[in-house]
């Protein structure tokens, strides 16, 4: 019997029956031939919401502040508040890239599914943050930045996701997206010893239920195109070693592969993030 969350088919172009890229104990992961994303199949193994460790985020909050500084930086090139002074955060977490958007010009809010990571928010910035996500109470054309970093690779379906994006997005408007990269050294080493190894319960960078796709260059390019973006900018991206390490405390070799790979990554530019600028036609 198929299994209730099985996905065999690309969400973004409909490709049907995915060759498999790399499989798994529980689950396979496959790639489009067309746009070339990777994601889980099935995508998840329950219903179960799991938010993220918020714990984890609390310990490294200076480190996300400067991450975010940069991701701001990145956005006021391209969509600066005069033009584009409407911004929503999708998956705000405690809201400090809300409140930076703020302090530079924006109207920003943010939107996020924990309860506690929204009572956080709101204790520090004042219904600032909303209990939901991008839906149909957001106008058509009402916003003129959506930003999502490290959201969308958790999302069943991303391509619902990003028809929601286009249409709460102004002609012109502009997506900043973060997700992880599958040029990544990170990527390329996990998917190695999966292939290698493929009956140990190894961390390969993608599972059912939480980290469900993985996007790249070429992903976001092709996706964001055959939905009539404009790609202003993909730009690499590497997750503050401290923040990977809060994530990871157990395992003592995978914070040693954390630390390697890491710096591989910033030395060769294959660093394991991508942030994507794009505009909406």
């Amino acid at each position: 019997m198929a299994h209730a969350h099985a996905q065999p088919d690309c969400v973004f172009c409909g490709y049907r029956e995915a060759p498999v890229h790399l499989r798994r104990p529980k689950f396979e992961i496959r790639r489009c031939p067309h746009c070339a994303v990777l994601w889980c199949d099935p995508t998840r193994f329950d219903d179960d919401f799991r938010p993220d460790n918020e714990a984890a985020y609390l310990e490294v909050e200076a480190t996300i502040h400067t991450e975010n500084a940069a991701r701001l930086e990145q956005l006021l090139r391209f969509a600066g508040p005069d033009s584009h002074p409407r911004l929503l955060e999708v998956g705000c977490m405690h809201g400090d890239f809300v409140y930076q958007a703020r302090g530079a010009g924006y109207d920003a809010r943010g939107a996020d599914l924990s309860a506690t990571a929204v009572e956080e928010a709101n204790r520090r910035m004042p219904d600032a943050v909303s209990l939901t996500t991008l839906d149909d109470s957001f106008a058509d054309a009402s916003l003129d930045v959506v930003a999502a970093f490290n959201v969308v690779e958790h999302m069943d379906r991303p391509d619902e996701f990003l028809a929601q994006v286009t249409r709460v997005l102004r002609p012109g408007g502009v997506l900043i997206a973060e997700t992880p990269a599958q040029e990544s050294v990170y990527h390329h080493v996990l998917f190695m010893r999966g292939r290698l190894q493929s009956q140990g319960a190894y961390e390969v960078g993608v599972y059912p239920g939480t980290h469900i796709f993985k996007f790249g260059r070429r992903a976001w390019a092709t996706i964001l195109r055959d939905r009539d973006y404009e790609v202003l900018d993909i730009a690499p991206r590497s997750t503050p070693m401290r923040e990977l390490l809060a994530k990871n405390k157990h395992d003592p070799i995978l914070r040693a592969g954390i630390v390697g790979f890491g710096l591989l990554g910033r030395v060769t530019g294959w660093e394991n993030r991508i942030l994507v600028t794009a505009r909406r036609r």
